[in-house]
């Protein structure tokens, strides 16, 4: 079998209103790293790199914790990696984050976008919702698979005006925040599952369409 990267792109709010959950996304975060350490661990001919920044607003809005790093070096984020304040600046965020990956990642890779955030766009000054409608669009073609995470809004109309097919929505309170990280980790272990059978029948590697729909906590 032919050795296939995987680049994760983790995009987290850190604007003040997190801080209500602010223990409940540090540990998540931490076992969505777990999860695709684990993945590198059972199969090895998948290569995992993760890239994961916080961003709220202002000048510095954007904190990049991990630039495509390989999972093996990569530890677990603590309270100086990740620190809340400010507005959301998602559109920012989300433009200018994947516009790194697209120069960091081939069309023969495979590549998945994860947006976790608490509330709606307020602060953007660089990118609108347009231009990041047009963007996922066009890299969803070339079969990057996109996931939308929010509360506190419409997450499906939010994610729908940005061009993300696969939404899901939590309570933002602790319990809500723990199992909507819960859903993550077992949807995202489908979706290496499914990539290595793909890559071990030799079919083409498609976005996945149904990210949040067949995981085992919808058995729930």
């Amino acid at each position: 079998m032919e050795t296939k990267r995987i680049f994760n792109l983790i995009i987290l709010d850190a604007s003040g209103s997190m801080r209500s959950i602010y223990n409940q996304a540090l540990s998540g975060v931490n076992e969505t790293i777990q999860t695709i350490r684990s993945a590198q661990e059972k199969h090895p001919e998948m290569q995992q790199f993760l890239t994961l920044a916080s961003f709220n607003a202002g000048e510095d809005y954007l904190h990049r914790i991990y630039e495509a790093e390989t999972i093996a070096n990569v530890k677990y984020i603590t309270k100086e990696d990740y620190v809340t304040s400010g507005c959301t600046a998602f559109y920012d965020a989300m433009g200018d984050m994947v516009s790194d990956m697209q120069q960091k990642a081939s069309h023969e890779d495979v590549v998945l976008v994860t947006v976790i955030t608490d509330g709606y766009e307020n602060s953007s000054r660089r990118w609108s919702g347009k231009q990041i409608k047009s963007i996922v669009q066009e890299l969803r073609q070339q079969g990057w698979t996109f996931n939308y995470i929010g509360a506190n809004q419409d997450v499906d109309q939010v994610a729908d005006s940005i061009g993300i097919h696969n939404a899901l929505a939590f309570d933002s309170n602790e319990a809500g925040t723990e199992r909507m990280f819960s859903r993550l980790s077992a949807a995202t272990d489908l979706f290496y599952d499914k990539m290595y059978y793909s890559l071990d029948n030799d079919s083409p590697v498609y976005e996945d369409r149904d990210f949040f729909y067949d995981d085992k906590n919808d058995k729930d």
